[in-house]
């Protein structure tokens, strides 16, 4: 049927429109509950799998926190590395050796440098 639909869809075009609005305000257990009462089929984990992640400028932190943790204690350790300013990972790192950290920062320039030349790290 052209319009309202499109070939090999589940549901209508504008549903998912719909969906998205109501997991945006309410999220988990509460809209699934609000589509049972509204008589949509949709479940809390449909709804969360239709938000998604809002856009991240891709730019050098200036502040670099650096922290290591267990992925498996005893066994595995990682590292991560996280914008100060903004308060979001930036990356994880497999291991926790100095040369990882070296190579990561070579491949990311950009991290600012106070007037003595060494990195702005916060550990």
């Amino acid at each position: 049927m052209p319009g309202p639909s499109e070939r090999h869809r589940r549901s209508s075009i504008g549903l998912p429109g719909w969906l998205r609005s109501i997991a945006i305000e309410l999220g988990g257990r509460p809209d699934a509950r609000l589509c049972r009462r509204l008589t949509l089929v949709a479940g809390r984990t449909r709804l969360l799998r239709l938000l998604t992640a809002p856009t991240v400028p891709d730019r050098a932190p200036r502040g670099l926190g650096v922290n290591e943790f267990a992925f498996r204690k005893g066994c595995t350790y990682g590292t991560v590395l996280v914008d100060v300013e903004a308060g979001r990972v930036v990356d994880v790192l497999p291991d926790r050796t100095s040369e990882t950290l070296a190579a990561w920062l070579r491949d990311h320039p950009g991290t600012e440098k106070d007037r003595q030349g060494a990195l702005l790290l916060v550990q």
